[in-house]
């Protein structure tokens, strides 16, 4: 109200609109609001010239409207150009909509100001501090997948609500690390240090998901009680103590072994396979084998990522 009595509200609206939880989010709210306001005032101020019959500019407002409720979620840019020209129309319909012009610009930037200066000095969440947690996540519940779709091999196919949810965890904890790179990409340079390692990670995690998945897909298959023993109650478990073991590493910061002979020799173990072999053994063996190749990859990010400063 010290700026202006009647739309000071605008900034505190504004400023609660821009603001996002995370830095890079922000500052992409940031641009895409004053772009859209901009347009808006723009289009605003050409169609009152064009249009002053206040009967049509209150068509304009309702198709600006529906415009603005059917993209707020996904192209914000053009919502928020939308929202500035219905606010435009209603308001000239009471009074002098050109007063409005300088007033909403004035506003959309004071309040985006406020939210990135919010966002930078007083609530930062870089990205970049809490990747090892992040990675560490995304190694957990692959882990639990491979647990899982394990367990569907000696117990045979439900999709039930373990299987489902870890299934689900996997996948999402695999999304949320590509987010986060993404938005790591928007921080300040001293803070996107890791994100080549965290690519690199990303990279890693698409690939041992798509072997769990090819894994998955196959649950059906039965296998004899010697083989099911040795596959799963061996070579599966100790795959994921393995990964687990990384994801601890990651979140408690402590060295974790760029090699490992135990996982060598399994590896090397699985990828032997004699020209009788059951198609079905054959099949799970391989899978097996290309996930825990991938174990040597993954030790080594995960130890340059805890020793750098």
């Amino acid at each position: 109200h010290w700026i202006h009595p009647s739309q000071g509200y605008w900034i505190i609206l504004t400023t609660l609109f821009v603001c996002q939880p995370s830095y890079g989010a922000t500052r992409r709210k940031f641009s895409q609001r004053i772009i859209g306001t901009a347009i808006g005032l723009a289009v605003g101020w050409a169609l009152f010239d064009l249009f002053p019959n206040p009967l049509v500019q209150s068509m304009f407002a309702v198709v600006a409207g529906v415009v603005f409720f059917i993209n707020r979620t996904t192209r914000y840019t053009l919502s928020t150009a939308a929202i500035t020209l219905m606010i435009l129309f209603c308001f000239n319909q009471v009074g002098d909509g050109y007063g409005l012009f300088l007033p909403r610009l004035f506003d959309t930037l004071v309040g985006s100001v406020i939210a990135a200066a919010a966002v930078f000095l007083f609530l930062p969440d870089w990205q970049g501090r809490r990747l090892n947690q992040v990675l560490a996540n995304t190694l957990s519940c692959n882990s639990q997948y491979l647990r899982q779709i394990m367990h569907q091999y000696a117990q045979g196919k439900s999709d039930d609500l373990a299987y489902r949810l870890a299934r689900r965890n996997a996948h999402n904890a695999d999304a949320a690390l590509s987010t986060t790179l993404a938005n790591m990409l928007m921080e300040p340079g001293h803070f996107r240090k890791d994100a080549d390692m965290g690519f690199r990670f990303l990279v890693l995690s698409h690939t041992l998901l798509s072997y769990l998945s090819g894994l998955g897909a196959h649950r059906d298959t039965r296998l004899p009680s010697d083989i099911r023993e040795h596959l799963i109650e061996g070579a599966g478990r100790r795959i994921a103590d393995s990964i687990d073991l990384i994801a601890q590493g990651l979140t408690t910061k402590q060295a974790v072994a760029v090699q490992s002979d135990e996982e060598e020799a399994l590896a090397n173990e699985l990828e032997q396979m004699p020209d009788e072999l059951d198609e079905s053994q054959r099949l799970v063996q391989t899978q097996l084998a290309l996930i825990c190749r991938q174990l040597g990859p993954l030790r080594t990010l995960a130890a340059h990522l805890i020793k750098a400063p």
